[in-house]
């Protein structure tokens, strides 16, 4: 059976340590893609627990390898640790991104946060917004359109907020019986929709009035 005991990030991505940021998130995809709840490839040789502790594991490997400052912390910690050899990085590459380097998520969150105040004024995304807010319940494929229409992946979600895809996907595909506890799902639905800038008592409320629902009169 298939784990990533034992192996570091790069491993997991499959990746070379001098992988440029385009690569990563290609092997980044990719193996989302192979161990996702849908995959063909893997759908049965995984129990859910199986299937979430290695998507963890890659999630974490490309939010450590995609941020510029962990990266060159985590390299350096393979050499100090004796996991590899310190002639494998490439000293060009750990300059260029030591030199770059910002407190870890900063940019990203900025960029994003950028983004998604410059697309909400589009009238597809103020239609969508407003019909969010119009709701009494709110299905997670509100919100999961609301996303797509940003422009915006799951695991760019994962990287701000640490809410893992797998979780972001049954919230927003309904899976009531497979998310945690109701204080965590209040938390993660305030904080995901402050991301989306749309108003987080409402999506809460919502959100909650139809999860608490039978499932006969959703």
């Amino acid at each position: 059976m298939k784990t990533f005991d034992g192996e570091n990030y790069y491993q997991i991505l499959q990746v070379s340590p001098n992988a440029g940021a385009d690569e990563i998130r290609h092997a980044f995809r990719e193996a989302v893609a192979i161990y996702e709840e849908n995959s063909v490839a893997t759908y049965s040789l995984f129990s859910t627990e199986q299937r979430e502790a290695l998507l963890q594991a890659i999630e974490s490997a490309f939010d450590t390898l995609s941020n510029e400052k962990k990266r060159v912390d985590y390299n350096q910690m393979l050499i100090d640790t004796g996991q590899v050899d310190a002639a494998i990085f490439s000293r060009q590459v750990q300059r260029k991104m030591a030199a770059g380097s910002a407190p870890p998520g900063t940019s990203r969150e900025t960029s994003l946060s950028q983004w998604v105040h410059k697309k909400a004024s589009e009238p597809e995304i103020r239609q969508r917004i407003e019909a969010i807010l119009s709701r009494e319940r709110l299905s997670g494929i509100d919100l999961k359109q609301l996303r797509e229409a940003y422009g915006i992946e799951r695991h760019e979600i994962y990287a701000i907020t640490k809410i893992s895809s797998a979780t972001l996907k049954r919230i927003e595909a309904d899976q009531y019986e497979d998310l945690p506890a109701e204080i965590y799902v209040k938390q993660f639905l305030k904080t995901y929709a402050e991301l989306l800038h749309i108003d987080p008592r409402h999506v809460v409320d919502s959100y909650l009035k139809r999860m608490t629902r039978a499932p006969s009169d959703r």
